[in-house]
């Protein structure tokens, strides 16, 4: 022993006097950042998410149990959590003693103070959804950060004080204390209510994790004598990155010319496209400029070369021809990059510039969507292959419109098409596999149910904006309470034709609405952001009937306005209960876009599709192609009472960001795979609530605009991916 005395020592002061590092946080029981059970005043970083899993419930009657908390950096000042707490996990309350089974939300806001930021401040409450609060508390905290310490401190109110029920540990004056001397490891002490324990965490090294990721282990233990909790038990956790968030953006775009970014469009834009696309300007370059080959008309041989190029990188209905001026005219259909239509536009960009780059030819590329044109790109050739090559280049690469501030179709009008409809989408057909999931969480019936299936769609377009779907889907798991005689049986996933129907799409010329009108005023009133989609068939399994919408979205893109309602006949009338006979669902939604942030404000009021009316208002965060979302909604049928939901939607894209390239047929990813939980507010508890709400399962325009990405303040916002793509 005396000899292992030493070398305890020296590691002991190695361990002591190694760099300090940063004290990490990660999601506590309670449905916030903090450290076992208490909370600090720091937050979820912006567009992380977190999941930790303790096997203990601090302040419920039974402690034992599970504890699942799962959580966003929804925003840079605020994180939403949602927890589910269950003492059993698939034990029917109605008919045997289950415990706790809580489903709830939590929110925290919190800033940095200082220069430094070494202090943070926060407040939050616990538990504010959900039907039953067990676990409520409101709490401000403060905390200070410095190396390898961090302490906090605060004070909670508890939101059920009854005695000898659930009730949350997080009451009156609470503090804590972190040390984490080295990266992988931390000790913490925490106390509230009289109440307190210590804890640690392992972290794993960064080199065995992706990017931005964390994972930990710890285990807790309670220095008091109550039993809020066990003695001891364990913690485990992973923190993910969803994307790289943007810079808040403070200033307004600069003009074309004067950036080495492609310009928003101006004011007679694309008429002033030609004239102001002259020879670029010279600008430092950190490499040469490409050698131009002097001016001249575009040889057909070049026209076609382009066409060649564009049909290799995917995309189909390619028309390329000349413009009374002169200038190249390339259309071009994206069926290929589902994920993301920026994609498809810096695939087109970087085959034009790619095939006719060495010359000072102006260009005219209208990138559409189901034969829809999306947007549009104007610039010369010679300064486009620069843009892309050349970062620090100060010519212009081209200059954006959008069907809000343009009408797309004038940009070509008057060409002569050399190349005409090469790689004809009506000759390929779409196999697209997509996974379906069904889940119930914290119910009385089971803490964690589910049924999961599959779903295969194929998709043949037949002409300008028309496709025939047929989609079929089956079950391949469930749990209990879906399966045969559970009480969720008749709301699983169910097998058989999913989707069997026609659907139209056509962009709307409302200028004649209006009586004569220049370019000018169709740009100033959205004119040409006016699109209508119709479907006839069946939908959802076993509605049959029509269903259309109306969509708006003028100007720069920030607001959009749909409007839907459709006809539609249950065909098995009594399969799942809660649906009507006959569904007429007529509804109004609008979004407003906050760039800086990329988050969207969305309202949707109405008769939804089981005839239930009432309002649902939400906010929708990007962060990249993934999103999340957090709504509240209220809704009521003719025959009960009104009953109102708070839900999180998480929105990701499956598959390949590029599909295969389309030739006979083509297998396509899932380019938005939702799924949502919600839980039932206000009601005393949560039980097995279904229908209200429910979107009409009919295609959406949406889908046509990139998901409703397709406006001119995200494609600005997205020139570095833009040229990305390109290269």
């Amino acid at each position: 022993m005396k000899h292992l005395l030493p070398h305890a020592l020296a590691a002991a002061a190695a361990l002591l006097s190694s760099t300090a590092c940063a004290v990490e946080t990660n999601l506590a029981t309670g449905g916030f950042t903090g450290l076992a059970v208490t909370p600090n005043a720091r937050l979820l970083g912006w567009g992380q998410f977190g999941f930790t899993y303790d096997r203990q419930l601090p302040g419920a009657v039974d402690p034992s149990g599970h504890n699942y908390v799962a959580g966003f950096g929804l925003l840079p000042n605020l994180e939403v959590t949602g927890r589910l707490a269950a003492n059993t996990l698939h034990t029917n309350c109605f008919l045997d003693p289950c415990g706790i089974r809580d489903l709830s939300a939590s929110a925290k806001l919190g800033i940095g103070l200082g220069p430094d930021n070494r202090f943070h401040l926060a407040a939050g409450v616990s538990d504010f959804g959900g039907a039953a609060t067990n676990f409520r508390s409101y709490y401000g905290v403060l905390t200070y950060t410095r190396d390898a310490y961090e302490f906090s401190g605060g004070f909670a109110r508890r939101g059920n004080r009854a005695a000898g029920t659930h009730r949350s540990p997080l009451d009156g004056v609470f503090g804590s204390a972190a040390w984490q001397p080295v990266s992988w490891v931390r000790g913490h002490v925490e106390y509230t209510d009289g109440n307190a324990w210590a804890g640690v965490r392992l972290f794993a090294p960064s080199s065995w994790l992706p990017g931005g990721w964390s994972a930990h282990v710890g285990a807790n233990m309670r220095l008091t004598s109550t039993n809020i909790t066990d003695r001891s038990w364990f913690s485990a956790g992973i923190t993910i990155p969803l994307y790289k968030v943007p810079a808040v953006r403070t200033a307004a775009p600069v003009a074309q010319g004067a950036s080495p970014d492609l310009a928003p469009a101006a004011p007679d834009a694309m008429r002033a496209t030609a004239p102001q696309a002259a020879a670029p300007a010279p600008a430092p370059a950190p490499a040469p400029a490409p050698a131009i080959v002097s001016a001249g008309p575009v040889t057909d041989a070049e026209l076609d070369a382009l066409a060649r190029e564009l049909q290799s990188r995917g995309l189909e209905d390619i028309w390329v021809g000349r413009m009374p001026d002169g200038s190249v005219a390339a259309r071009a259909n994206n069926a290929t990059y589902n994920w993301n239509t920026v994609d498809a536009l810096g695939a087109a960009l970087g085959a034009t510039a790619r095939t006719l780059g060495q010359r000072r030819a102006l260009y005219r590329l209208v990138l559409t969507q189901r034969q829809i044109p999306i947007v549009a790109v104007t610039g010369q050739a010679d300064c486009l292959r620069q843009w892309i090559e050349q970062p620090a280049s100060s010519c212009a690469g081209g200059e954006l419109s959008t069907p809000g501030t343009l009408s797309l179709d004038a940009v070509q009008e008057g060409a002569t098409w050399i190349v005409r409809g090469l790689q004809p989408s009506w000759k390929t057909t779409r196999v697209q596999l997509s996974p379906v999931l069904r889940t119930n969480l914290g119910t009385e019936v089971g803490a964690l149910d589910y049924s999961a299936g599959v779903n295969v769609g194929f998709s043949q377009p037949l002409w300008a904006g028309a496709t025939a779907d047929w989609r079929v889907q089956g079950e391949v798991a469930h749990s209990d309470d879906y399966g045969p005689g559970g009480i969720l049986e008749r709301r699983r996933v169910l097998s058989g034709t999913e989707r069997l129907a026609i659907t139209q799409t056509v962009r709307l010329n409302m200028t004649p609405l209006l009586g004569p009108a220049d370019e000018a005023v169709v740009r100033n009133r959205g004119l040409a952001a006016v699109s209508a989609q119709g479907t006839v068939g069946r939908i959802g399994h076993h509605f049959d009937g029509l269903y259309g919408s109306l969509r708006w979205e003028p100007g720069e893109g920030r607001h959009r306005v749909t409007a839907q309602g459709g006809v539609l006949h249950n065909s098995k009338f009594g399969l799942v209960p809660g649906e009507p006979r006959n569904a007429t669902p007529l509804l109004l939604s609008y979004r407003y876009d906050v760039t800086a942030t990329r988050t969207y404000l969305e309202a949707t009021g109405g008769r939804f599709m089981n005839n239930d009316g009432g309002l649902q208002i939400g906010m929708r965060q990007w962060f990249g192609d993934v999103s999340v979302q957090v709504f509240l909604r209220r809704t009521r049928f003719s025959d009960r009472g009104a009953r109102t939901a708070a839900g999180l939607e998480f929105s990701v894209p499956i598959g390949p960001r590029r599909d295969m390239q389309p030739s006979i047929f083509q297998v396509t990813g899932t380019p938005r795979f939702s799924h949502t939980v919600q839980t039932v507010v206000g009601s005393g508890s949560n039980p097995v609530v279904f229908g209200q709400g429910a979107l009409p399962p009919a295609p959406s325009l949406d889908a046509v605009y990139n998901s409703d990405r397709a406006s001119l303040l995200y494609f600005e916002d997205n020139l570095g991916r833009l040229r990305d793509a390109a290269r």
